[in-house]
């Protein structure tokens, strides 16, 4: 058991084709020249990335440049004509292959640069709703990556995960904040996740996210196992990934909710209300939360409740919701906390979709490494986004290319770093 504190944003779906250099066809060249289709096949692939991704307006005139640059002269080579014809959405008629080489890397370099302007410029943070903590989380980093990075980021809220992973497994939304249980299922295609999304990337561990049930202060339940027949919030239609959480944390003593007294509660606010008006014997919900805040003014004070934290209960927590591990908080370290209690503990991942450019990553990660006391300034629970979390000893999807090169460069990324990310993309 660990022991711890505390659409794209741009759019150039709609770029005239014009400014595309549009190479149709190949004929006509000598058989090394179209080897197997070997030209014809990169300079496709080419034309497909920069109508992806179209250029930055800085590009737009290198773009123009280049179809009116390449222009065939006459000349003569190995007893062919060269005729003279302009590349523009007609044919090529006999290329020499160094002219080929040519026109192939500069094809690639300028759409490798394009799609690296437009990524630098401009990108989304997926969050929860406006008022989570989980939105105001992506505010922060949003503020303190705009501010230090040539890119914009704009936060863009939603229901939760299941909303906006599909988009990012897409390619279409470029970062998020979510739990590493969430990250995982998502991952795997697990739980409440119908298909796996294998596209998503770790760029930085942050804080945690710490939860358990709670009882008056004046009760004489110290651990989850003395819940077996109290009356407990249960059913949560609205929020399902708080059934799964909380059933998690009866697992760990060998309980279910068949083995307690369920009230059905639709949200978390609800099972909080109920506790307050002394519906329920206990309440389940986040360290720190403002419910709890509440519910320890109204009822006279209350505290958590210690998951059984052995190596057999720890399995049993994953086994129900995997990403999920106990952590022993210190006593006094939130409201609730009389004693020093163990609890079910989510990781914070800063989350990128695969597609999101190297150089887009390593500069996002490097923001928040280097103006790290800026994150704590621009949200009290960014305080816990320390360097020394970003890298996990424990991750449960792979990390982004980027930030793998950040972290190498900080030497905070270890052989055994190296080890587990081969074991995760193996899977």
């Amino acid at each position: 058991m660990k022991n711890i504190g505390l659409d794209r944003g741009y759019n150039f779906h709609h770029a005239p084709s014009s400014f595309l250099p549009r190479v149709e066809t190949v004929s006509e060249c000598h058989p090394e020249a179209i080897a197997e289709g070997s030209a014809f096949s990169l300079l496709e692939k080419t034309k497909r990335i920069l109508r992806r991704k179209a250029p930055h307006n800085d590009t737009l005139a290198r773009v123009r440049r280049l179809r009116h640059s390449l222009v065939l002269g006459e000349e003569e080579s190995g007893g062919v004509l060269r005729e003279r014809r302009v590349l523009r959405g007609g044919k090529i008629s006999s290329l020499s292959w160094p002219r080929i080489t040519r026109i192939i890397v500069a094809a690639i370099v300028l759409a490798a640069g394009s799609v690296r302007a437009a990524e630098q410029r401009s990108a989304t943070l997926a969050t929860h709703a406006v008022g989570s903590l989980y939105n105001a989380l992506g505010t922060g980093i949003a503020t303190v990556v705009s501010r230090h990075t040539p890119i914009t980021v704009r936060v863009q809220p939603f229901a939760g995960p299941p909303a906006w992973l599909p988009s990012m497994n897409g390619g279409d939304t470029d970062m998020g904040v979510l739990t590493s249980a969430d990250a995982v299922t998502s991952y795997r295609g697990i739980i409440l996740y119908k298909k796996p999304y294998k596209n998503t990337r770790i760029l930085a561990v942050g804080g945690a996210l710490q939860l358990s049930f709670y009882v008056p202060r004046d009760s004489a339940i110290e651990t989850v196992a003395d819940l077996k027949g109290k009356r407990i919030p249960a059913d949560y239609p609205g929020t399902p990934i708080v059934r799964l959480s909380s059933t998690a944390a009866l697992a760990t003593a060998g309980l279910t909710y068949a083995d307690i007294v369920k009230v059905p509660v639709s949200d978390l606010q609800s099972g909080a209300q109920a506790f307050m008006e002394g519906r329920t014997d206990a309440g389940w919900h986040s360290l720190g939360s403002p419910s709890v805040e509440e519910a320890n003014a109204r009822r006279g004070g209350v505290k958590f409740v210690s998951v059984i934290a052995t190596p057999e209960g720890e399995k049993k927590m994953a086994d129900v919701y995997p990403g999920s591990y106990p952590t022993l908080v210190k006593a006094g370290s939130a409201t609730g906390v009389i004693k020093d209690t163990a609890v079910l503990t989510n990781d914070i991942y800063l989350v990128a979709a695969r597609e999101l450019s190297e150089q887009a990553a390593y500069d996002v990660v490097r923001a928040l490494w280097e103006f790290n006391q800026e994150l704590g300034a621009a949200h009290p629970a960014l305080k816990a986004w320390r360097r020394e979390r970003m890298v996990s000893k424990n991750p449960f999807i792979p990390y982004h290319p980027g930030a793998i090169k950040f972290f190498k460069e900080k030497q905070a990324w270890s052989k055994e770093s190296e080890a587990l990310q081969t074991k995760l993309l193996a899977q």
